[in-house]
């Protein structure tokens, strides 16, 4: 039923749940997930959080050979890769001197993760700067580029926003979605923002 008696008008703004695309200050580490998806794919979940309460994700996943790699040269490759972003996180809160660790498979590695930045005490007194981009679906995620993680303590900022960091919604083809995962995903689209830093406009390209 439709009637102009009824109908409503929402002028109030819409708060975001999403932490902003960019370079964000004063950053904490929410929380640190272990977990295993309905194939048994073991993967590692960390929610950073700032001060509006609004949350960006990293995820981590095993590297498997694939069409992409083929070699175990080139696996161990991607697994140092993915081990030396996981380490910015660590390092933020550790000295690098203290941190050591050997593992051979990547649950191992996760669960020392998780053990390790579950131990760091009073983590809103360690605030953190963060790098937040698009996905190539348009949603917001911790970039995974270059140095994305850096603790608010360091004056000079090693963080940088490069070409291929998505900091504008890639646009989307239309196609028949469910109407209630479709506008979910649009309020999160019409509603994030992006946060403009100190510099943000020297980017490098």
């Amino acid at each position: 039923m439709y009637s102009t008696k009824t109908a409503t008008t929402n002028n109030n703004e819409f708060n975001s749940s999403y932490m902003p695309v960019g370079i964000n200050e004063n950053v904490t580490l929410k929380e640190v997930n272990v977990n295993k998806t309905e194939n048994g794919r073991d993967f590692l979940e960390i929610i950073f959080e700032n001060e509006q309460g609004q949350t960006a994700t990293i995820t981590e996943w095993k590297n498997e050979k694939n069409m992409w790699i083929k070699t175990d040269e080139e696996l161990q490759k991607r697994d140092d890769q993915q081990f030396g972003r996981i380490l910015q996180i660590i390092y933020s809160y550790y000295p690098a001197e203290q941190v050591d660790f050997e593992g051979s498979s990547f649950n191992e590695m996760i669960n020392w993760v998780k053990m390790t930045l579950n131990a760091v005490e009073n983590k809103k007194l360690y605030p953190l700067r963060l790098k937040v981009v698009y996905d190539k679906k348009g949603y917001t995620k911790v970039s995974s580029l270059g140095i994305f993680v850096e603790p608010m303590s360091i004056e000079q900022s090693q963080i940088k926003l490069w070409k291929n960091d998505l900091l504008e919604r890639p646009i989307q083809p239309d196609k028949e979605d469910d109407p209630l995962v479709a506008a979910a995903h649009e309020a999160q689209l019409l509603n994030t923002p992006v946060t403009e830093t100190t510099g943000a406009n020297d980017l490098p390209f």
